[in-house]
């Protein structure tokens, strides 16, 4: 019985001891080496292309200001599909509303990768010359060939 208690000790004490560990290694690596912001959706970007402090919080500084835009934009697709799905939905032809809805969409979609790319453009500018051009050799085709699919179905932004 004795050993049935140490053995329950040792494994609680590994648990709290790992969540401890854990917990205190994502306290590193999503918060700025400044301390100013948590952003851990940019720090693959640190880490992938060896960004400087000052470089990141240029970068930094960019995604929050662009955060507002690809919300909006985010909701808008929203609004566009549902508007799409209900014109679908209420006919079994291309109706006029469903081909507005449709040119709305079109329209739409080249305003977000418009937004999108100036964006990268915008970030790239803040990277050396070599980091830029691997930073944008990454990114670029992914906004080229970004699915206008409403925000929630994609996990996010």
């Amino acid at each position: 019985m004795k050993r049935g208690l140490w053995i329950l000790a040792f494994a609680l004490f590994a648990g709290v001891a790992g969540f401890c560990v854990t917990h205190w290694q994502s306290h590193l690596i999503t918060a700025s080496h400044d301390g100013q912001t948590q952003l851990p959706e940019l720090e693959w970007l640190r880490r992938e292309f060896h960004l400087t402090d000052d470089q990141f919080a240029k970068v930094a500084e960019l995604h929050h200001a662009y955060r507002p835009t690809c919300e909006a934009l985010c909701a808008r697709v929203i609004a566009s599909h549902q508007k799409m799905n209900s014109a679908v939905e209420a006919g079994s032809r291309v109706s006029p509303e469903l081909k507005a809805a449709l040119e709305e969409h079109a329209a739409l979609h080249v305003e977000c990768q418009t937004a999108m790319l100036t964006h990268l453009y915008q970030t790239a500018a803040c990277m050396s010359p070599e980091q830029a051009r691997r930073y944008l050799d990454v990114m670029l085709p992914q906004c080229i060939a970004m699915p206008m699919e409403p925000a929630s179905s994609m996990g996010g932004h």
